[in-house]
């Protein structure tokens, strides 16, 4: 399909429609995308497994995960933060004591929970796909998925009886362990969710903690790699076994990392990445909520002035939402003192709305929460299938709005194109960050488009890219700008090298640079160029196949 040249249509009849978004009150909370369990009434029950070895550590949130299948009572602290996050909640719990010896935070549990257990699921390491194997049937059977050793340790230290099964040797390789597991076991999984979690190379020292949700929600669960042909089409199968329907996701993270999107997303599947994602199940039982931020405001945009947004990354990844970002928001004292956009998952709401909360009661007025590559769900989106794409932009636009989003990232979809400018249509936001080509900045239908910017790594890239592209730009006209750190990286304590690095900036070049929010940075722009559309920098005049 192609579209015409985009026509000079004055600013202000172009924004109305997006006035009259700003203007509704928040919409009501979204829901469907992600398993509930029912909240817990009485004293929350705390395992305590920060000194366990990391085997230990995954096999208690998958205990965890069987504990909290119905009702969420259950709660572990695997890192500290996870004891300063269950005090926000002010909730009354009990902390399981610990005896002496290695792994006693799983022991604890094992003598508070053994009775939920009917059967023992014994996996081997050497045997990857057994693993996985052991949480879906876990899942499915209230079960448990140990090794020999801790089966050993565990029933000699407490009276269990039940079904044993040794899932090693069962299977002659990996391909016909997931052929049974589809067969007999994915018809029983949950409709809507796939995990791709298992034995990365780091399992033993450094596990991922999400598997407690896996099996909370019965999700099936894989790992394959989707850079080998055979085990890309074991994906494949998997996804067309389960006959998604767009809105479904994979959570936890992937061996070729983001890419696994090329195969998912042809099969309706969007990304939550969420590997080291904690007490899921836990948070997931608070009710849904919905939540509203102020629109954009304009400044009066001033010749020879860059106007200068940053967008803290990573919070589309709820790993981060609830580890670094947390401690950003926590721990940085300079935070509210710079303005500053944080990226988060609009899922939250459902999966963790007492997280988002959090963030919006902590918000300074230098702060804006907004959507992160590609809005409600990660997708690359020019591979989403194109049967389910006009059904994915609905959901997006729903769930933007109610967790109260104004602006938002969106990648891997040229710009131009038809499907970029359905997504920008659509997604109800003031503006949105490209995160592929280098659009200095349009608007298409009230909608700023601002690219993205440069990954900020470390301190001194703020200052050196900023530097850079000044003496590139007209003095005589103002210009608007985006840059982009990684938290990941640029991360702890980041709001305090930012301002830094903009205070020097100011002493090199007084009067210079101005930073805004990413809503006010795209106001701005809008408000300038409704006045001066000739000088609306486009990347090209006509738009692309």
């Amino acid at each position: 399909m192609k579209r015409p040249a985009v026509k000079r249509v004055p600013f202000i009849l172009l924004c109305l429609p997006l006035l009259a978004l700003q203007c509704a009150w928040a919409a009501g909370p979204q829901s469907g995308q992600f398993y509930k369990t029912r909240m817990h009434r009485g004293r929350i029950t705390v395992a305590d497994i920060r000194r366990d070895r990391g085997p230990a550590r995954m096999i208690a949130t998958a205990f965890q995960g069987l504990v909290n299948q119905d009702t969420a009572q259950c709660y572990l602290y695997l890192a500290d933060h996870h004891v300063r996050q269950l005090d926000d909640t002010k909730r009354p719990f009990d902390l399981l004591p610990l005896g002496e010896g290695e792994d006693p935070g799983l022991r604890s549990l094992f003598r508070a929970y053994a009775g939920r257990v009917r059967n023992i699921y014994i996996w081997s390491p050497e045997e990857d796909w057994s693993w996985n194997m052991a949480v879906m049937l876990a899942a499915q059977h209230k079960g448990l998925p140990l090794t020999e050793e801790l089966y050993a340790r565990l029933t000699s230290e407490t009276p269990w009886k039940g079904h044993v099964e040794r899932l090693y040797g069962r299977w002659a390789s990996k391909q016909e362990a997931y052929a049974w597991a589809r067969q007999t076991l994915q018809p029983q999984c949950h409709p809507n969710i796939l995990f791709s979690l298992g034995l990365r190379s780091d399992w033993q020292g450094n596990p991922w903690t999400l598997y407690d949700y896996a099996v909370a929600s019965r999700g099936f669960a894989f790992w394959l790699d989707d850079a080998d042909p055979q085990e890309r089409g074991m994906i494949e199968e998997i996804c067309r076994n389960g006959r998604f329907e767009p809105g479904a996701i994979v959570m936890g993270y992937a061996k070729s990392g983001d890419d696994l999107l090329y195969v998912t997303n042809r099969y309706h599947i969007g990304y939550v990445v969420s590997d080291y994602y904690a007490n899921a199940s836990f948070w997931c039982s608070y009710p849904n909520r919905s939540f509203r931020q102020r629109p954009g405001r304009a400044v009066r945009a001033e010749k020879g002035k860059i106007y200068v947004s940053v967008v803290f990354s990573d919070g589309d990844n709820v790993q981060f939402d609830q580890n670094a970002l947390y401690a950003i928001w926590t721990d940085d004292r300079d935070r509210g003192e710079f303005p500053v956009g944080t990226t988060l998952c609009a899922g939250l709401q459902e999966l963790n709305p007492f997280l988002m909360e959090w963030y919006y009661r902590h918000m300074s007025d230098n702060d804006e929460l907004l959507a992160g590559p590609s809005g409600y769900q990660f997708i690359y989106g020019r591979d989403y299938s194109e049967q389910g794409y006009g059904q994915w932009l609905e959901k997006n636009r729903a769930w933007l709005e109610s967790a109260g989003f104004r602006t938002g990232c969106f990648w891997h979809c040229s710009y131009g194109t038809d499907r970029f400018y359905r997504y920008v249509e659509t997604a109800g936001l003031e503006g949105i960050f490209n995160g592929d080509d280098d659009v200095v900045l349009d608007c298409h239908e009230g909608v700023v488009i601002m690219n993205q910017g440069d990954h900020l790594v470390a301190e001194g890239d703020l200052y050196n890219n900023l530097a850079a592209r000044q003496a590139k730009l007209d003095p005589s006209r103002p210009h608007f700008l985006n840059v982009y750190p990684t938290a990941a990286t640029y991360g702890y304590h980041g709001i305090a090298r930012l301002k830094r690095e903009a205070e020097r900036l100011e002493r090199d070049f007084p009067g210079r640079f101005v930073f805004l929010l990413p809503k006010d940075n795209v106001a701005t722009a809008r408000a300038y160029y409704e006045q001066h559309p000739e000088h609306i920098p486009w990347k090209n005049r006509e738009t692309k196949n």
